[in-house]
């Protein structure tokens, strides 16, 4: 082997070993964020009131419909509302839902937590775990506004209990919501 080959080889080899050290550096296509903007409609049934000292934890399940954005669809869940002997109610809510995220389809879980304070309401909702075509989904908000209580029955807007029914019977009490935030898609 000349001298000239043995160049030409190693200016190969380098040349090879620079392109795959190269790709291994790039950085990896991030998610971009899309804004997030949608209704909820809920039926809620009581399970339990249980009274801890002066704190008193109510437990429910609860149908939810996501509708008029983002989000379309809807799916069974549970609440844990605790509220507290200063009139502080915090809220943990968590939930599967089944329907189309921004145009595709798949299921994934919903998680809520809500601080209802004399000072100021702070929610927080999360979602993930997706599968189908929202594997990948993720996302984070807040919820918009005061809540529009109906009470008990069938809410009135944008939830019909033919189209989008509650687990039993009527509620035992409903609320509309509008969420915003943003998802994204992971690669």
């Amino acid at each position: 082997m000349n001298k000239q080959n043995v160049k030409q080889r190693l200016r190969r080899g380098f040349f090879a070993l620079a392109i795959v050290g190269a790709s291994l550096t790039l950085p990896k296509a991030q998610a971009q964020p899309i804004p997030a903007i949608f209704h909820s409609t809920d039926c809620e049934h009581v399970i339990s009131v249980q009274t801890v000292g002066p704190t008193t934890i109510i437990t429910l399940s609860e149908y939810v419909c996501l509708h008029d954005g983002t989000f379309e669809g809807g799916g069974p869940g549970t609440e844990r509302d605790v509220i507290h002997p200063n009139g502080t109610v915090s809220i943990q809510a968590s939930g599967f839902f089944s329907g189309t995220v921004n145009g595709r389809s798949g299921t994934c879980v919903f998680s809520l937590e809500v601080s209802l304070t004399p000072n100021g309401d702070v929610t927080h909702w999360v979602v993930d775990q997706g599968t189908g075509d929202l594997a990948g989904l993720h996302g984070q908000g807040t919820l918009q506004g005061d809540a529009i209580e109906h009470g008990p029955g069938c809410p009135r807007r944008g939830f019909n209990c033919t189209d989008c029914p509650p687990a039993t019977g009527t509620c035992d009490d409903s609320f509309d919501l509008t969420w915003t935030g943003q998802i994204d898609f992971s690669p």
